[in-house]
């Protein structure tokens, strides 16, 4: 094995674990602090498997086990010996784990405190029934599909050869003197393979397997994935750099005491109408406990009542954030850090030129059929070619950067409507669901990130376990092999890439909610 690998893998492991504790100190609320400790022990491992599980492919790149001189019996210095198959299936087997009962249990047990004075063991309660639910339903699925659709199609194309003895052979690329072997089929041309006793061209067929059950949940989760990362990621490689630039745009500037006192009078004028709409949101939740709604009605008004709190929230979340820019302005103008906007200006434009290329990779490599040039594939070879890390790296810039997408991509979908509720990651004042909601997106949606980068660095990642998995494997299952194959998720990505581009160039800043808007529903509803 190659100890280089390894070492850097355990640095790496070490540095991820010291990144999220310190990201976790940094964004938790107040209220939570020396509080929680078992959900923040499990943010913690889960984190750190979510971006490990993307740093897996770079790991697997420098691995190369799938290079011919790594089998038995030839030089393996080109190789790291690592059992990347083993490790994909166990940290694949962990989210699976992580999805379907550690994360949904904790996001029931802290969801269901309503404020209206449950007590722990009702909220445990509740949970462990939803749970349950999940499980059941979880469990049903996946041994179901695994069961009649666990059958991978690979097509192959047989050459068939009766070749007599030769001590040497004639090919395009020069000769080849192996009196046991005949040359790789690669270097010959179809004359000499003729010549040789062979017969071109060669014959289409399908070999049916079984795919294992790690494999197949490898498939499932990442099927479920890509629907949340098309939408998600596909917003957030429009609003990642579009938001960073804004940041430097629209930063703090000074005011003057005129202009600090108007801006007071309108940030009152808003904290007042968000005080008004929370004591009617707790009337309306007094009122329909005390009802009682049939089913149907039951659902509409819960439907009602998630927009309407979820408008709510981006509404105080938006005014907490302005009246921090507030102070910035005049107050603590003194403290402000004029470098603060200027880095985030640098990071935008690193964002938009990764953005950029993204989509050219997809066009230029994914789409095409064949591809109209190998593009990113190429700059990392050429790079490996200076430093055998500095293309690996890349790949990891370059997959990573989808991660960030995702949940950017997320808290901008929640900003900007309300289907979905708002969960934004803020510096000291992060709750542990908003970290939970973010962490089970995160390690949902890193498959995709994995599948995505495999397929777009297949050149690059060709001797690669995972690029056996993702692109012969899990490609060809039944089922599945229909979105892949045709690349309809990745011509969903690009279209909401488009779209979330055009749509954010009309519309680049934030607004709150109608605080008006907002009292018309809560009226609404209380008169139905």
């Amino acid at each position: 094995m190659d100890w280089f690998l390894i070492a850097v893998t355990v640095v790496g492991f070490i540095i991820l674990l010291v990144i999220n504790v310190y990201l976790i100190v940094l964004y938790q609320h107040p209220d939570d602090k020396n509080e929680a400790l078992l959900p923040k022990i499990l943010i913690l491992i889960g984190f750190t498997i979510a971006q490990g599980s993307v740093l897996l492919l770079p790991l697997d790149v420098a691995n190369n086990e799938g290079y011919a001189g790594c089998s038995s019996g030839f030089d393996t210095d080109s190789c790291g010996g690592l059992n990347m198959n083993l490790l994909w299936e166990i940290i694949y087997i962990t989210i699976l784990v992580y999805v379907t009962f550690f994360i949904p249990f904790a996001i029931f047990y802290y969801e269901a405190d309503d404020g209206m004075g449950n007590s722990g063991e009702s909220m445990f309660c509740g949970a462990l029934k939803y749970e349950i639910l999940v499980l059941i339903a979880s469990t049903l699925t996946l041994v179901l599909m695994y069961s009649y659709l666990g059958t991978t199609n690979i097509p192959v194309t047989t050459y068939t050869a009766a070749v007599a003895s030769h001590t040497s052979w004639t090919i395009s690329a020069g000769s080849w003197s192996d009196t046991s072997n005949p040359p790789p089929f690669a270097a010959l041309d179809t004359a000499d393979f003729n010549n040789a006793g062979g017969t071109l061209p060669g014959v289409e067929e399908v070999i049916s397997m079984l795919v294992t059950f790690p494999i197949y949940v490898m498939a499932l989760l990442g099927f479920v994935g890509w629907f949340f990362f098309v939408f998600f990621a596909g917003v957030g490689l429009a609003s990642l750099p579009v938001d960073l630039i804004c940041s430097y745009v629209y930063r703090p500037r000074h005011m003057d005491a005129i202009e600090f006192a108007e801006a007071q009078l309108s940030v009152r004028t808003r904290v007042n109408e968000l005080i008004e709409i929370g004591e009617l949101l707790k009337r309306e939740r007094v009122t329909k406990a005390e009802s009682s709604l049939g089913y149907w009605a039951n659902r509409r008004s819960n439907k009602n009542d998630r927009q309407t709190v979820n408008k709510f929230k981006q509404a105080v979340f938006m005014l907490e954030n302005d009246v921090e820019e507030l102070k910035l302005c005049h107050e603590n103008y003194a403290s402000y850090n004029p470098l603060v906007p200027i880095f985030q200006l640098f990071l935008g434009l690193i964002s938009m030129i990764l953005s950029l290329l993204w989509i050219l990779q997809i066009c230029l490599f994914i789409l095409p059929s064949p591809p109209l040039t190998p593009f990113l594939n190429d700059y990392f070879e050429w790079f490996d070619t200076w430093f055998s890390l500095f293309g690996v790296i890349s790949v990891a810039v370059f997959s990573m950067y989808l991660q960030a997408c995702v949940v950017k991509g997320c808290f901008k979908f929640g900003v900007r409507f309300f289907f979905i509720t708002l969960h934004p990651m803020k510096v000291n004042g992060t709750y542990m669901n908003s970290f939970l909601f973010n962490l089970g997106l995160i390690l949902l949606c890193s498959l995709p990130v994995v599948q995505f980068s495999t397929i777009a660095f297949s050149d690059y990642a060709r001797f690669t376990n995972v690029n056996q998995i993702f692109g012969v494997q899990i490609k060809y299952l039944q089922f599945f092999s229909y979105f892949w194959t045709t690349n309809a998720f990745i011509y969903a990505i690009l279209g909401m890439a488009v779209l979330s581009s055009v749509y954010l160039m009309c519309k680049p800043r934030d607004t709150p909610a109608d605080p008006m808007k907002l009292k018309e529903n809560l009226k609404m509803n209380r008169r139905r």
